[in-house]
């Protein structure tokens, strides 16, 4: 950079000329003693993917760093299928948990309209419970499941990262009865799973979203979450589970335990028991 300070005298035309010939050997060159003033255009960084703008004020060389070079996941996943009514935003999914719970509440609970939301990798035989959506009579529950899917797909894969974030655009969602977990649990028949389809649903982009409703699961601190193992079509991997059996004794039974404690102080007994277990400690 050359620096030149020109002095007004009464006759500077040669001075002029000279340096002009100056400048047109010089590549860059100021009229001052001292480098101008930074202008708008030197505190603007435009970054591709967040498109973030730093106005005069902040400093774009102090904010700028080595991770505003990578790729936002977020920004690569955008699928513009995704009605934006059905967006992983606070908004859309408090929207919808709130229709859920409406449509629940008039349709008196447990029925038909409800249904338990299950997803899986392609590449795994582990079903991760991850929500129950909710729909009017008039709405499949494959046309419910199929317009909120961007909202439960991204649910899921943000809930289990370890697992389905990486199958996130690919990941397979499966309906079975509303409130059936404990079925699920038990491997038992009644508990039929269903693949949902995101596209090719007729009828589905025309379902308003109050219509359906999405209810995402949420886990407490250090809660696994509920899975289950199934088969590639969604049967049950195992027979069926029988829970202890539950029931009153009988006569003859209460006789028994009759003859058992008869004669014996009740206290007694209760104490040694206690001091058997405090023994075994």
């Amino acid at each position: 950079m050359v620096y030149l300070n020109l002095i007004r005298r009464p006759s500077s035309a040669p001075l002029l000329a000279i340096v002009i010939i100056l400048l047109s050997k010089c590549d860059a060159f100021a009229l001052t003693s001292l480098p101008s003033a930074p202008t708008l255009l030197d505190h603007v960084h435009h970054r591709t993917t967040t498109k973030r703008i730093f106005t005069k004020g902040n400093s774009a060389s102090s904010l700028y760093g080595k991770w505003d070079d990578l790729v936002d996941e977020d920004d690569v996943r955008e699928d513009s299928t995704i009605p934006r009514d059905m967006r992983y935003i606070g908004f859309n999914i408090q929207r919808q948990n709130r229709h859920f719970v409406d449509i629940r509440t008039a349709a008196g609970g447990p029925n038909p309209l409800t249904a338990d939301i299950y997803a899986r990798s392609p590449t795994s035989t582990t079903f991760f419970f991850v929500g129950k959506i909710a729909r009017i009579s008039d709405v499949t529950i494959e046309r419910a499941v199929a317009r909120q899917w961007g909202l439960i797909e991204q649910h899921a894969a943000r809930l289990r990262p370890l697992e389905l974030y990486k199958e996130w655009g690919n990941l397979e969602l499966w309906c079975t009865g509303g409130d059936m977990e404990m079925d699920v649990a038990y491997h038992r028949p009644k508990a039929v799973f269903t693949r949902m389809e995101k596209v090719g649903v007729e009828g589905s982009e025309v379902v308003r979203n109050v219509e359906v409703g999405f209810q995402g699961e949420i886990y407490d601190s250090g809660e696994e979450g509920f899975r289950i193992e199934r088969r590639e079509d969604g049967t049950p991997a195992r027979g069926e589970l029988m829970p202890p059996e539950k029931r009153a004794p009988t006569d003859d039974e209460m006789k028994n335990i009759g003859k058992m404690f008869e004669g014996k102080d009740m206290g007694a007994i209760f104490d040694e028991q206690s001091k058997n277990s405090d023994t075994s400690l």
